[in-house]
């Protein structure tokens, strides 16, 4: 993939299209500041959109009637599931609302328990898409060599220099007019491509999937 070929794909908008899909349910479904927080917060703990809505429209909190997509199974494990219950609180939304560049709020959400840097990157890239802060955008990767955004930056770069790298984010953000958390999403898309285990529209189609097995199918589809 070229670079000119990794800008079209990332604003045709596939790799993002759930952390989209949850400002515009937050918008739909008319939710405060602190219920969209918290279907945020829910979404990044399952990481599936009808499990987020059950959780913050029913209550419910039996994990076996909730999905836990990917890494976030782990939530399940070891009372992890019930701490990110017990921790949730206004006061994160509060440090967060006080943040002026998205290195601080990086700094804020992986603080918190269970939060690394994958699970804090999806949040914030779901919060940007919710609230629109104004925050400056200065956050650096740290280009962990076996990270996926990684490997989907070298292979459009080329490159394996830091330096260049960081050129490259830099102009993204640029060519794009999206943030350090969305382009990191996009390039994970990247590097699956060359796995050969994601394709151009599979983000869309895994949510729409997961939505018509869910009672939340018209809601999904109305607010495409």
């Amino acid at each position: 993939m070229t670079y000119e070929e990794y800008i079209r794909y990332h604003n045709r908008g596939d790799a993002g299209v759930e952390e989209r899909m949850i400002a515009s349910l937050c918008r739909a479904l008319k939710l405060g500041r602190w219920d969209s927080f918290r279907l945020i917060y829910f979404y990044t703990m399952t990481y599936n959109i009808p499990s987020a809505l059950d959780m913050l429209l029913e209550g419910q909190r039996d994990m076996k009637k909730l999905k836990f997509r990917t890494d976030r199974r782990y939530v399940r494990c070891n009372g992890a599931y019930d701490r990110l219950l017990r921790e949730l609180n206004k006061g994160m939304q509060v440090a967060l609302s006080a943040c002026t560049s998205t290195s601080q709020a990086y700094s804020v959400v992986s603080s918190w328990y269970f939060f690394g840097r994958y699970a804090a990157f999806l949040f914030l890239e779901v919060y940007m898409n919710v609230f629109r802060p104004k925050w400056t955008d200065d956050l650096r990767y740290g280009w962990e060599p076996d990270e996926n955004y990684t490997l989907g930056a070298i292979s459009v770069t080329r490159s394996k220099e830091r330096d260049t790298l960081d050129k490259f984010l830099n102009q993204a953000k640029i060519d794009t007019g999206d943030n350090a958390f969305a382009i990191e999403t996009s390039l994970c898309a990247v590097a699956k491509f060359n796995k050969g285990t994601r394709w151009d529209g599979y983000y869309t189609e895994r949510m729409l999937e997961e939505a018509d097995k869910s009672k939340y199918r018209e809601l999904i589809y109305n607010n495409l």
